[in-house]
């Protein structure tokens, strides 16, 4: 099941991620509108800024790439902004947490 639909699975994975940007020295972490209805971040960082997309996924399901469409999208807008392109897929268990690290893939 792409349980990245849900809402509330969206909104607890982005709430891990936004984590992660400020205690890994990232500042001006603002909300980006991404494609319909999926938001990720834009943020600005001591090497380089950053628009991240966000999947979350509930565990024991496995982290699927995003599509070369998604991709494509996001690389486009990230060089508008000035920004460099990431995926960031996150696992959570059955009570929000992360059930493993974020994994990081960088796009652009």
């Amino acid at each position: 099941m792409e349980n990245y639909y849900l809402p509330e699975i969206n909104n607890i994975g982005r709430k891990h991620v936004e984590d992660w940007l400020n205690e890994n020295g990232y500042f001006d972490i603002n909300n980006e509108l991404l494609q319909s209805n999926d938001y990720g971040f834009a943020a600005k960082g001591k090497i380089e800024g950053i628009l991240v997309q966000i999947r979350t996924f509930l565990h024991p399901q496995r982290p699927f790439k995003l599509s070369d469409f998604e991709i494509n999208a996001l690389c486009v807008k990230a060089l508008k902004l000035c920004l460099v392109a990431y995926a960031a897929y996150v696992i959570i268990d059955g009570e929000n947490n992360l059930a493993a690290d974020i994994l990081w893939e960088r796009l652009s």
